[in-house]
């Protein structure tokens, strides 16, 4: 594409000039094509009255010139002459012609014994015809008589016609002065107009459009003081109140999220703190710990067969076995293992993490159902840690249903290029004032839980970029879905 001049792209981005320069060529064509057309009008009524006036003329001169003259054979070129010479300016010849149409005498020596016409006007009547562009003729018929109809044999009223050439110059003349006139009188009104457009669109338009965008400058820059509203009714009134409402949005929206991240940081902080503290105090917990299981182990083969004592040492003993599983579940917590990604088939995890539920909870009447989906796609993730996530909801699902019995419904399939595997029971369900804190950490109902099992399933379905959520329904159970999104999304992702 050619390259456009500084200049033009100048102009093509000033909306003063996009807008007034096809406005200017829109009025000076409009007030051009007026002043052609009063022209033409007048044309036309000139041209009108110049047929009319030479219509007059040939009619005075068809009285002038009898019969008679024409069968007495005298030479009436003196009387044509004469009548030319009176208005000369208009008329060009008259000629006097037979009634076959040769023409007998004339004021124009060429036309003499010659046919200017092929044909003749029909019906006895006047004509007016077009001889070229700058001259019109009119033929006249010259009547016979009432008492010579039958003269020299002749059965014809006509006697012969004249023919009358006119120029069309006058009114020519007259059109090129008043298209002057109206040229003289149209530039300095096409002028005003044009300045008083031009004025205007700077006025209504360009100049509160240009405090508008100065005004958008200011609040990009910062300025939270900025107004554009200027009070005008129009558009773009509307659009400045529109940018005011909508800045004012933003800065409300601003303080919040301002407050919520300095709120998040503090708590953030606070965390980190709690989590480093957490995580020294479980590394110096767990080895006295591991310490007071070997005492009491011993002290359990010690003590065995004496009854009560024996009953309190094991107590113990599943105490410190219950405060060694929540250390260890704080440390990988707050210090998980980094995931090791790689090509994994989700339904052999999922036949392997039913195998050790089946094993583990064979002596509770729980029946477990499988519904796989044969054609899941490939995933890209951990098989241990996604292992770990799955046991962690199946293992939660028997325990929601208090060995009483049920089912436990195991579902995998594809939905929006994601894998979905449902982990259902037949359990009561979770209860309302609880449904908030499920994925909180160190939040459990259950007595020998320590509330990171959900927690720690949460943050590693997050690095695998899926979903993890929970679904009550009101016949009762609970329902849990994973999502994973499939190998190919991953790839794209990454």
């Amino acid at each position: 594409m050619p390259q456009r001049l500084p200049g033009f792209r100048k102009l093509n981005a000033s909306l003063r000039a996009r807008v007034f320069l096809p406005s200017a060529l829109l009025f000076t064509v409009t007030l051009g094509l007026m002043v052609l057309a009063a022209v033409e009008m007048l044309g036309r009524d000139l041209e009108k009255n110049v047929r009319h006036r030479a219509e007059m003329f040939v009619d005075a001169a068809a009285e002038g010139l009898s019969s008679e003259m024409l069968h007495s054979g005298r030479n009436a070129l003196p009387v044509i002459l004469t009548m030319v010479d009176e208005h000369r300016q208009e008329v060009i010849s008259v000629s006097l012609m037979r009634p076959d149409g040769t023409v007998i005498s004339s004021s124009n020596p060429k036309l003499i014994d010659a046919r200017p016409w092929p044909t003749l006007p029909g019906g006895e009547k006047t004509e007016v015809r077009p001889v070229n562009s700058d001259q019109f003729a009119v033929l006249r018929p010259i009547q016979n008589a009432p008492g010579c109809a039958g003269c020299h044999g002749s059965v014809s009223k006509v006697n012969g016609w004249i023919d009358a050439r006119f120029s069309r110059d006058p009114v020519q003349t007259a059109k090129k002065m008043l298209a002057g006139e109206l040229v003289v009188a149209a530039v300095p009104a096409l002028i005003i107009l044009l300045a008083s457009a031009y004025w205007l669109l700077g006025r209504e338009v360009v100049n509160p459009l240009q405090r508008l965008v100065r005004a958008m400058r200011l609040a990009e820059e910062g300025d939270a003081s900025i107004v554009a509203d200027e009070g005008r009714p129009d558009e773009l009134g509307v659009a400045a109140r529109g940018f005011d409402a909508t800045f004012a949005a933003l800065k409300r929206s601003t303080r919040e999220l301002e407050l919520v991240y300095a709120e998040r940081m503090v708590r953030a902080d606070r965390f980190a703190a709690v989590g480093e503290m957490a995580t020294g105090l479980a590394h110096e917990i767990k080895n006295p710990l591991a310490g007071l299981s070997g005492a009491l182990e011993l002290l359990a083969e010690d003590l065995a067969g004496t009854g009560s004592k024996a009953e309190v040492v094991a107590e113990m003993q599943h105490q410190v076995q219950r405060l060694t599983r929540t250390m260890e579940g704080l440390l990988n917590f707050a210090r998980p293992p980094r995931a090791r990604m790689q090509r994994m088939e989700l339904t052999p995890v999922i036949e392997a993490v039913l195998f050790l539920v089946g094993q583990q909870h064979s002596e509770t009447p729980v029946e477990i159902k499988f519904v796989p989906d044969p054609s899941l796609p490939a995933l890209h993730g951990d098989p241990g840690q996604i292992e770990q996530v799955l046991l962690n909801l199946c293992l939660n699902a028997l325990q929601a249903m208090n060995g009483k019995g049920g089912t436990l419904t195991v579902t995998s399939f594809v939905r929006d290029e994601f894998v979905v595997v449902q982990v259902g029971d037949t359990g009561p369900g979770i209860p309302l004032e609880v449904r908030a804190h499920v994925f909180t950490p160190f939040f459990t109902t259950r007595k020998d839980g320590n509330g990171l099992g959900l927690a720690t399933s949460a943050r590693i379905v997050a690095e695998h970029r899926g979903q993890i959520e929970f679904d009550c329904p009101p016949e009762g159970g609970t329902l849990f879905s994973l999502s994973l999104p499939v190998e190919q999304i991953l790839e794209m992702a990454a």
